[in-house]
């Protein structure tokens, strides 16, 4: 498992209780998964839709670049990797 930076927004500050963390992880769809399984309700609810899919408008970043949803369970990460993850923002 790759050591990487987690750096988290909005919503998922108050979920993981801190703006950033260090976590093992060899995929995207681990992290978001160990994300979900360790924080629970609050976690599912910022970051996946009625379906329980991860939410179409979450933004996940791996050292400044954009990773599509579709990419999350092939895109490896590696030691050092800075992962950045945005839940949708609602308002209006």
């Amino acid at each position: 498992m790759a050591r990487v930076k987690l750096r988290v927004f909005y919503e998922l500050i108050d979920v993981l209780g801190a703006h950033e963390l260090e976590v093992e992880a060899d995929t995207i769809l681990g992290l978001l998964e160990m994300i979900v399984k360790k924080y629970g309700e609050r976690a599912k609810r910022a970051m996946l839709d009625n379906s329980e899919q991860f939410h179409e408008h979450l933004l996940v970043y791996i050292n400044n670049r954009y990773i599509k949803r579709e990419m999350y369970s092939k895109v490896q990460l590696k030691d050092g990797d800075l992962v950045m993850i945005m839940p949708p923002v609602g308002g209006g």
